[in-house]
């Protein structure tokens, strides 16, 4: 039987660790779980503002954090909660739905389900996706038609403001803000879902950033077409990533950075760096990564998790720099041996660790 046990730090104000109270904490926390949480894997974390969703192999989501506007899915009535949860999406006759995918922007989620995409939270500029001039879901709702007949969402991201979906005919479809052009042309907030247009190659992922998103074909051909920021190119991300990169074994982005972890395990970056969040130097070879807002996770091939970037609520672990940073190398953080799945999100890590 899988056991998993998960440890979470960094910026806890909401109760969105899921520990319990509402403090930071800089070292690896480990979190009371539900029980059937601890023993299944976690395949993917999820996190807005003040957030975090986990999703589980067996299709099922757990929150923490604010829910005063429904973000979490729990529905009118509760404000927030400070440990993980297990959520029941339902919509209409649809109920206990089956997550597949889930991601969040800063007040919102959206869950990719066997009966189409649902979203519950805030959004003013589109981010819901559920038409024109709709702000709020404060109990889940499935976005009508989406994805399209004889399709179906296989990958799904975000960030602050806008949401990504890759579609099984290799098509991408965008929502939210878009006036910095990171969901094509027009240039303008999108407030349900739209084909990005002129994409050159069937998309097979993509990854968003605050101002960015970043579509990326199969890593055997390896096309990169970054959308945005179509306005000062300030950290040099749109002039630096290139079009072409073959063999990548994975892509993520932070708020103002792309990362591709390569088969060799070295890590490549562009973008931002005011906090240290692009590699830094003498990294040991890497087996897996994640983003968070402007910070780095990563496990090693030798199972060490790796912190590094802005780390003022002490979501890089210690020692930090008169900054809060850990910039310019990177902190190990102390956590138990086994198979690790690591997520990141507004100065928050967590660190899942699955054995049996």
């Amino acid at each position: 039987m899988t056991s998993t046990s998960i440890y979470a730090l960094g910026s806890n104000g909401s109760g969105q660790l899921g520990l319990g109270h509402q403090n930071d904490v800089s070292m690896p926390t480990l979190l009371s779980v539900p029980e059937e949480l601890a023993h299944h894997k976690i395949v993917d974390v999820a996190a807005g503002g003040n957030h975090t969703l986990i999703l589980t192999e067996t299709g099922n989501v757990y929150a923490s954090g604010t829910n005063a506007d429904g973000r979490c899915g729990f529905g009118a009535g509760v404000d927030s909660v400070s440990q993980f949860s297990r959520v029941r999406l339902s919509c209409g006759s649809h109920q206990d739905l089956n997550v597949e995918l889930c991601a969040a922007t800063w007040d919102a989620s959206i869950f990719a389900t066997n009966h189409g995409v649902v979203v519950c939270g805030a959004g003013a500029k589109g981010e819901l996706g559920l038409g024109g001039g709709r702000t709020s879901a404060p109990t889940p709702e499935l976005i009508n038609d989406f994805p399209p007949e004889s399709t179906e969402v296989v990958q799904l991201t975000a960030c602050m403001g806008h949401v990504v979906a890759v579609l099984s005919n290799g098509d991408a479809y965008g929502w939210g803000v878009g006036t910095h052009g990171q969901l094509g042309e027009p240039r303008e907030d999108v407030w349900i879902p739209r084909k990005v247009r002129d994409v050159p190659f069937k998309v097979g992922g993509a990854v968003c950033g605050k101002d960015f998103t970043c579509l990326f074909s199969s890593s055997e051909e390896g096309h990169f077409l970054l959308l945005g920021p179509s306005k000062r190119d300030r950290y040099g991300i749109r002039a630096s990533v290139p079009t072409v990169l073959r063999g990548w074994r994975q892509v993520a982005a932070s708020w103002g950075s792309l990362y591709v972890l390569m088969p060799s395990g070295q890590l490549l970056a562009w973008g931002r760096n005011d906090h240290g969040q692009l590699p830094p130097a003498g990294l040991p070879s890497l087996d897996t990564i994640c983003a968070g807002s402007e910070h780095m996770l990563a496990v090693d091939v030798n199972g060490q998790v790796l912190a590094w970037g802005w780390g003022e609520h002490g979501n890089c672990g210690t020692p930090v720099d008169e900054r809060c940073d850990v910039n310019g190398r990177y902190n190990v953080l102390e956590v138990p041996k086994g198979k690790i799945t690591v997520g990141a999100g507004c100065a928050t890590s967590f660190v899942a660790i699955s054995t049996g």
